[in-house]
This record gives C-alpha cells, sequence and structure tokens, in this order.
C-alpha cells in the first residue's frame, strides 16, 4: 500500500531529527495528538519499511554504514586514533541513532500485562522518570538505567 502525502511527508520529517513527536507536527497533524501519531507512525509497516530504506541511502550514500560505526567504536576503545574519546563516542552515536542501529525503547514484563514504551522523544532525565514510575507500578521500587 502506498503512503499517502501525510505520511511522506511525516517521513521527510522524520529523517530530519529522527523525532516521531515534531515530524508529525511538521507534517500537519495536530500538536494535541503529535506524540501518539507519531508513534503509531512508527509502527506502520509500510512507514517502517520508508524510514528504514530511507537510512540505508543516507547510509550508502555518506558511507557511513552500521559495519563504519562498529569499527570506529573499535578504534576508540583501542584507542588507535583518537584523540578526544567522548566527542568522538557523542558523535557515533548520533550517527549510529540516524541508520537506526539504536532502539530506545523499555520493555517492562509482570504483573497483569506486559508493556512496550517507546521513549524516544523523552529526555534522559524524563525516561529515568518514566522508568521508575513503570516500576512502582510494578512494585519493585526505583532502579532506572536509562
Amino acid at each position: 500500500m502506498a503512503l499517502t502525502p501525510k505520511q511522506q511527508k511525516f517521513c521527510d520529517e522524520f529523517m530530519i531529527d529522527g523525532n516521531a513527536t515534531q515530524a508529525a507536527i511538521r507534517a500537519g497533524y495536530s500538536e494535541k495528538t503529535a506524540y501518539s501519531i507519531g508513534q503509531e507512525n512508527l509502527k506502520k509497516p509500510e512507514i517502517e519499511k520508508e524510514i528504514k530504506k530511507r537510512q540505508q541511502k543516507h547510509a550508502e550514500k555518506s558511507e557511513m554504514t552500521a559495519e563504519w560505526v562498529l569499527q570506529q567504536y573499535k578504534d576508540i576503545i583501542l584507542n588507535t586514533k583518537v584523540e578526544d574519546p567522548a566527542v568522538a563516542r557523542s558523535a557515533l552515536d548520533s550517527v549510529a541513532k540516524h541508520l537506526g542501529m539504536f532502539k530506545d525503547k523499555v520493555e517492562v514484563t509482570g504483573g497483569m500485562h506486559n508493556t512496550t514504551q517507546n521513549i524516544t522523544d523523552l529526555s534522559a532525565e524524563e525516561r529515568r522518570a518514566r522508568i521508575d514510575e513503570l516500576n512502582r507500578r510494578r512494585g519493585n521500587g526505583t532502579h532506572s538505567t536509562a
């Protein structure tokens, strides 16, 4: 099934910064529902396929593939060619995220049902708070690691 013009625009906007909520807003969805629409769009197989196709095209064009990122990590670990590993790691993390190598999800299992929460659009502080809340609901106290 072909993407609608709005879904195409969502994909265009998502490729800019990887932020589903902001991509939904820029694509013309309501600001009130942008978070949920953004997350729903990322779960739609045709949109997921389109974004992966675009990420692959960007990787090929830039020659920054997942294998390239892993080689750079290896070089950092071996400290063979990097003067400031923290700066290099941060840059590599950004490239890796753009290539879709990192998935920002928290899975909480147990209790009466399983829950998967997409935390891509949250800050580190918001992620910790979300994880702590999920742990409290499960009766595990606070043990955030994000």
